[in-house]
């Protein structure tokens, strides 16, 4: 029982992790009167976090798309409450650069996406002091949500997006050498996790078999369903010992113990010859009380033999002591 709660707590544990490692991911959706399609986005590891509620904006493509130089600004602000999101391609310089160039314009967050990917990359800074720079908010996610932008522009002027913050923030902002440890901390668990599983099966499954191929001892009560030995043809009576095979079928003890004994190879069932496993398995189902119940029987029996030997040498010696004393006197 301990094993198994202990594996409970470890699959649990592991749905947990994973669950966890999942919520690192934030999300860009687009919502229009007929749909809500929401593509999964990693938040960068530098500027401010995305607020818990999220942010919603006009998403629109910036020029260069790569933003690598300065890029033109967002068109004019109808309401204090509009907000221009950035979407710019992941390639050609860093990460930190394209996110400055997008502040500069005038946009107040960055949406860079993978170019021919799906994969999602944590954005990294490398220079410092550009780091420092950054004030606004900025995801990366795969190209689905490039494409989809193009669709939309084909009816509408812009994409008006909602960007969701992951549930939990656990850290995606790890060196390379601790993301490493952990994918492979996260591996050695998964493995551990097959292993026990295929343990405790092979651990059911020979215990099965054990239970199924063993010769249980079994003291006959009235009322019970086996009612004739096939090989004596006599009925069973009230506190006979009884043996049953793997196959279901009873015997009298010493009728299947004769049995057995007249088979030189494998033994088998003498009604359904079915294959009987005989090594061990004789009285390991047998109570205490049944037990010491056979081995006084058994006592008793050689205690009887004894008495009955001692008699019978006793008048042995004496028939020799008669016929000596005959001859002397003859």
């Amino acid at each position: 029982m301990n094993l198994r709660l202990q594996l409970l707590h470890f699959v649990v544990a592991t749905a947990f992790y994973n669950t966890a490692f999942a919520e690192v991911f934030g999300y860009v959706a687009y919502n229009d009167s007929s749909k809500c399609v929401a593509y999964k986005a990693l938040p960068a590891c530098f500027g401010p976090r995305l607020p818990a509620e999220g942010l919603t904006g006009y998403l629109t493509r910036v020029i260069p798309p790569n933003a690598c130089h300065a890029i033109e600004n967002p068109p004019a602000l109808r309401k204090a409450s509009e907000m221009y999101i950035a979407l710019i391609q992941g390639y050609d310089c860093s990460f930190v650069k394209k996110v400055l160039h997008a502040q500069q314009a005038g946009y107040q967050t960055a949406v860079v996406y993978n170019v021919d990917s799906e994969q999602l990359i944590t954005m990294m800074a490398d220079d410092k002091e550009i780091q420092q720079l950054i004030k606004i908010p900025s995801l990366f996610t795969g190209q689905s949500v490039s494409l989809h932008l193009q669709r939309t522009l084909q009816c509408e002027k812009r994409a008006y997006i909602r960007l969701l913050p992951p549930k939990y923030y656990l850290s995606p902002c790890q060196d390379n050498v601790k993301m490493l440890q952990e994918t492979f901390t996260m591996q050695d668990f998964r493995d551990i996790f097959y292993v026990i599983i295929a343990t405790i099966s092979v651990m059911v499954g020979l215990s099965w078999y054990k239970r199924a191929c063993k010769i249980k001892l079994h003291t006959y009560k009235q009322g019970d369903k086996y009612e004739t030995c096939v090989i004596c043809m006599a009925e069973y009576k009230e506190g006979d010992c009884l043996k049953i095979l793997s196959c279901s079928h009873a015997y009298h003890s010493a009728c299947i113990d004769t049995w057995f004994n007249t088979q030189p190879g494998k033994k088998t069932c003498p009604f359904c010859k079915q294959g009987v496993n005989t090594y061990g398995q004789a009285g390991e189902d047998v109570n205490e009380e049944e037990q010491d119940h056979e081995d006084n029987a058994l006592r008793e029996g050689h205690e009887d033999e004894y008495v009955e030997e001692e008699k019978y040498n006793a008048s042995t010696v004496e028939g020799e002591g008669f016929d000596a004393l005959e001859k002397s006197t003859i």
